[in-house]
């Protein structure tokens, strides 16, 4: 097995680890798209690892720099889908062959996070919308129902002019 795939793949992860039904943490659409689509060790354990497109590079001309790529890297392609791609469209998601050779760099780790974290995880700076209810909200203080983390509201005052012409 080559070198950056024993780095990404999870040796012993199951599918059933992930189920939505054991924490709303975990995307049902990363689960349902891994259910369809993943690869798996006949051990158990996946194949599927979690890379990240490097900048100036020619895949970050074509699908952006820091984009996360859900597959199976050769070398030349990684073989899945966009990790987006996956969290928003589930088993609908599309995989592809992208071939975009060696300017993406593995996301070692990946699902130890999620399994600790869940999509907290994917976005650890709690900026994305996730559909499920991911906090909940006490005065100034939200906090994070997936990992905890609290967050304390900063209301900043600005003015604001509108300029407008208005024949004399």
């Amino acid at each position: 097995m080559p070198e950056t795939l024993n780095r990404v793949a999870h040796r012993t992860l199951q599918l059933s680890q992930l189920a939505p039904g054991n924490s709303a943490a975990f995307s049902p659409n990363l689960y349902s798209y891994l259910k369809a689509h993943g690869h798996f060790f006949r051990d158990g354990g996946t194949l599927e690892g979690v890379y990240v497109v490097r900048p100036n590079t020619k895949a970050a001309s074509g699908y952006g720099a820091g984009t996360l790529m859900l597959g199976i890297h050769d070398g030349d392609f990684v073989t899945g889908t966009r990790l987006v791609s996956a969290l928003c469209h589930g088993a609908a998601a599309d995989r592809f062959a992208f071939p975009i050779g060696r300017s993406v760099d593995p996301v070692e780790e990946f699902w130890d996070g999620y399994l600790a974290l869940g999509r907290c995880a994917i976005d650890p700076l709690h900026t994305q919308h996730f559909l499920d209810d991911r906090f909940s909200i006490d005065g100034d203080i939200r906090t994070c129902l997936w990992c905890g983390v609290k967050h304390t509201r900063v209301l900043t005052p600005r003015t604001v002019f509108d300029e407008s012409w208005i024949v004399a």
